[in-house]
């Protein structure tokens, strides 16, 4: 999908509106902006899933309307129109095409040169960057001079996920606004009205309250397939175990984890020798009783030690090496 594909999908999701727990922060910024004092960068940090782009995304509509009520967007003006309908000119939505793809200088400098032009529905301008701290150095670089003498009535919200990514300065130049993960009853209120409690219970819980993951695991959108193909493509080869860990954020890895010992799990089959026999297709099954519970072992100890706060990539990383030396021991 393409830059422009992918802004009309962001602009014409179903679900317009601020999340129920964002309430504070939109009322705090639509304030400031109304009374004249919004600073010209903002940046929204917090873990990845609490909803921070689409609060940018929100707030940006919000500053590109021309005829808001109550501190969000009217949503029937020309300017929200084209919002909605992905071809605002004056709202730039900068992210990478393709998942932990860096953001390069080169876009940094279109950037530039699209924002030194004149509005073109003659208000605001906007430039929402998520993730932020995929802006490669020289890319961070450029985004500092635009930050330091910005064009007039233009406005950059960055999204970070993990601001400890990002330059000091440009940081420095924002002003910070924080997000967590928003009380249970909060997610529960807000998707009550398409899905079953029992549904979102569950969601819930493999979603660590995540309300991004619990929405995207009540539409089907997280499969547990995809961890397993990866994880296939780990041990025949096709994949090391830095590629993997750098597919894996700190949000998914433990539901990476499960899905790991799920996979474990399902290839143990006990037979009248008390070896294991194959008891499905997976790239594990292979594998004697006791590989199986070398590399069970492993896996739980690393949940162990992620919940210790362990490095995410670090641990991941150094996991499939142990279980990838267990199981080349035993094809040698």
């Amino acid at each position: 999908m393409n830059s422009n594909e992918q802004f009309k999908s962001i602009c014409t999701e179903a679900s317009r509106a601020f999340r129920p727990w964002h309430k504070a922060e939109a009322e705090h910024l639509s304030l400031a902006y109304q009374e004249q004092r919004l600073p010209h960068a903002l940046i929204f940090v917090g873990p990845q899933y609490v909803e921070k782009t689409h609060f940018a995304r929100e707030f940006a509509q919000f500053l590109l309307c021309t005829s808001p009520v109550d501190g969000v967007a009217c949503s029937k003006c020309k300017s929200c129109q084209l919002c909605m309908a992905g071809s605002h000119p004056d709202w730039l939505n900068i992210e990478p095409e393709e998942p932990r793809k860096v953001l390069r200088v080169d876009t940094i400098r279109q950037v530039q040169a699209r924002l030194q032009q004149t509005a073109q529905q003659g208000g605001n301008k906007v430039c929402v960057i998520s993730p932020a701290e995929q802006m490669n150095e020289n890319a961070a670089n450029a985004l500092l001079k635009i930050l330091e003498e910005p064009p007039a009535n233009t406005y950059f919200l960055l999204v970070a996920h993990h601001a400890s990514k990002i330059l000091p300065t440009i940081i420095s130049r924002c002003q910070r606004l924080s997000f967590a993960i928003p009380p249970r009853q909060e997610i529960i209120n807000w998707l009550s009205d398409d899905f079953a409690n029992d549904k979102i219970q569950q969601a819930l819980e493999k979603g660590r309250g995540f309300p991004g993951r619990v929405y995207e695991l009540l539409n089907g959108g997280i499969d547990a397939q995809s961890d397993e193909s990866l994880l296939a493509s780990f041990f025949a080869g096709q994949e090391t175990a830095q590629s993997v860990a750098k597919n894996i954020d700190s949000a998914q890895l433990p539901d990476f984890l499960d899905s790991f010992l799920r996979l474990i799990s399902h290839s143990l089959k006990s037979g009248q020798d008390g070896t294991v026999a194959a008891a499905n297709n997976s790239v594990l099954s292979q594998l004697s009783a006791c590989e199986l519970y070398q590399i069970y072992d492993c896996v739980a100890a690393a949940k162990v030690a992620l919940a210790q706060n362990a490095n995410p990539r670090l641990l991941l990383e150094s996991l499939l090496l142990q279980c990838f030396a267990i199981y080349s021991k035993f094809n040698s």
